[in-house]
Parts: C-alpha cells; sequence; structure tokens
C-alpha cells in the first residue's frame, strides 16, 4: 500500500495531538471514579463506531472480531485510561501531563523487542531533548511539591501502559482497517474497566449533567477522534511519533487549566516547555516514515 504524504502525516498528527489534549480538562469535569470515566468514553466511542465497523465487517466477509493484537492493545488502553483518569484528580494537569509525557522515552524500550524499530540519530536526539525538559520540571517538582508524588507516580506508571498500548497497535494493527481494529479493542478497554470498577469501585456511575457532557466531550474529541486517528497513523510511522504528541499536550493542557481552573505554573515551568517543545518539532520533522509491519 502506498504511504501518504508527508504533509498528510503531519495533518494527521496535529490533528491527534488538539484533539487527544482536550482529554485532560475534560476529565476533570467528571465527578465519578476514575474507572468510570475511563469505562464510559471507551463503551461511548465503541458504540460510535458501530455502524461504520459493522459495515467495513461485512465487506471484509466478517472475519474474526477479536485478534491477540485487538485485546491485548485494548486491556493496555483500559489499564491506561483508568489509571490517568486517577492521576488527573489526584494532582495538579501540568503534574500529571508532565509524567505521561515521558512517553517517547518508554516506547522505544517497548518497541525495540517487539518490532525491532530502532531510532534514527536525529529521533534519539529529540527524545533526549523533550526528556532534558521533563526531567527538569519533574526535578522542581519533586523538590517543591511532594504532595503531589502519588498522583504523578501513577501517571507515570499510566504513560508506560499507554506506551505499550501504542506498539501493540503498531504489531498488530498494520495488516487490519482502522475501524475494524479499533472496535474491539475499545469493547476489550471498557471490559477491562468494568471489571475494575466493579472491584474497586463497587459499581460503574454516570454523575450529574456536567460530568455526563464532560464524557460526551471525551468519547467523541479524544477518543473517536484522537485515538482513533492514531491508530490509522500507527500504520505508517513509528510509535515514536506518536508519542511525540504527548509532551505537545503537555504543554496545550497546562495552558488550558490556567485559564479554566486557574492552576498556575510554576516560574520555571517555561524553561522546561521550551525544551519539550523542541523536541517534539525535532521529532515529528525528521521521524521516519515506516511500512507495515508483519504481526507475526
Amino acid at each position: 500500500m502506498a504511504l501518504p504524504q508527508r504533509h498528510r502525516i503531519f495533518s494527521v498528527w496535529l490533528a491527534i495531538t488538539f484533539l487527544t489534549s482536550s482529554a485532560a480538562i475534560l476529565t476533570r469535569y467528571c465527578q465519578i471514579p476514575a474507572t468510570s470515566i475511563g469505562f464510559w468514553r471507551v463503551l461511548g466511542a465503541a458504540l460510535v463506531l458501530l455502524p461504520w465497523w459493522f459495515r467495513e465487517w461485512g465487506k471484509q466477509r466478517k472475519p474474526a472480531v477479536f485478534s491477540v493484537g485487538s485485546s491485548l492493545a485494548g486491556i493496555f488502553l483500559g489499564l491506561h485510561f483508568a489509571t490517568w483518569a486517577w492521576a488527573l484528580q489526584h494532582t495538579t494537569i501540568a503534574n500529571a501531563m508532565l509524567f505521561i509525557g515521558l512517553q517517547p522515552l518508554l516506547a522505544p524500550f517497548v518497541a525495540r523487542p517487539l518490532l525491532g524499530e530502532r531510532l534514527n540519530r536525529w529521533e534519539g536526539m529529540a527524545c533526549a531533548l523533550a526528556c532534558l525538559g521533563m526531567v527538569w520540571i519533574l526535578g522542581r517538582q519533586l523538590a517543591y511539591g511532594s504532595e503531589q508524588l502519588a498522583g504523578s507516580m501513577v501517571a507515570l506508571g499510566s504513560s508506560f501502559l499507554c506506551a505499550c498500548y501504542f506498539v501493540f497497535t503498531r504489531k498488530y494493527r498494520s495488516h487490519q482497517h482502522a475501524v475494524l481494529f479499533s472496535f474491539p479493542v475499545y469493547t476489550t478497554a471498557a471490559a477491562v474497566q468494568a471489571v475494575a470498577g466493579l472491584v474497586v469501585d463497587g459499581g460503574l456511575f454516570v454523575g450529574n449533567a456536567n460530568t455526563r457532557l464532560a464524557l460526551f466531550g471525551l468519547v467523541l474529541f479524544p477518543t473517536v477522534g484522537g485515538h482513533t486517528l492514531a491508530i490509522y497513523l500507527l500504520r505508517h510511522v513509528k510509535s515514536q511519533m506518536v508519542t511525540l504528541s504527548i509532551p505537545a499536550q503537555f504543554v496545550l493542557a497546562t495552558v488550558a487549566a490556567f485559564f479554566l481552573f486557574h492552576e498556575i505554573p510554576s516560574p520555571w515551568f517555561g524553561a522546561g516547555a521550551v525544551l519539550v517543545l523542541a523536541g517534539v518539532v525535532l521529532g515529528v520533522l525528521k521521524s521516519e516514515q515506516v511500512r507495515s509491519v508483519n504481526p507475526k
């Protein structure tokens, strides 16, 4: 299959970045347990995609709905969403986004044994530059905001889970239509969080009108929009390039939190953010376009 033009890849990457950066803000408006937030988010996305999935499923002669690849990706996505929502409920948006933004550092360690993908020199420099900015902010926050430690550590674990989700998607989605792969991933993720909700929180909750409106936004913008576009893009680029959108979301969500929730970043935030964005720009411009991988 022919590779998309490079300008189209950049356009899709930018759309992913802006759509998924809304997740942190919308999650903050949800006044229900983290497992419920993640459950409704992916269940809603699966229901939105259902008509398109059913049509494509018929066109493809009704293949098996679930596969090893979609199940693995769905499990990691479900665990990521639940832990990510919990982290956002227990720390500032800037702090949570900082740790989730460490995915560019974590993803290559997962992608190397599973996909055999190596970073080129420029991609390695971009990763190092972005992570340098993260480490700068991390050190200052740990020194002056230890009360955020629990949320930060859960966000760090969530970052690793999301990196695994991206890498497994890159490995197994390559020879399947994006919608056919997305639907079982989302339904598997919903099942994971339903079990977690019953065990940890004693059930699943919908909350008040404001929470339901925020959940509706989470379904449409970062999930159906952002994550489904990411699943499409991972057929044509390294998982490294997709995870580099996370540091960019970190800056966008932090600025939005300043205006919406009056969360004021520390003075040294700007210096770290400049390093992060420099790494993002370098990584996107120099990331290599790749062909589909063999899932076997």
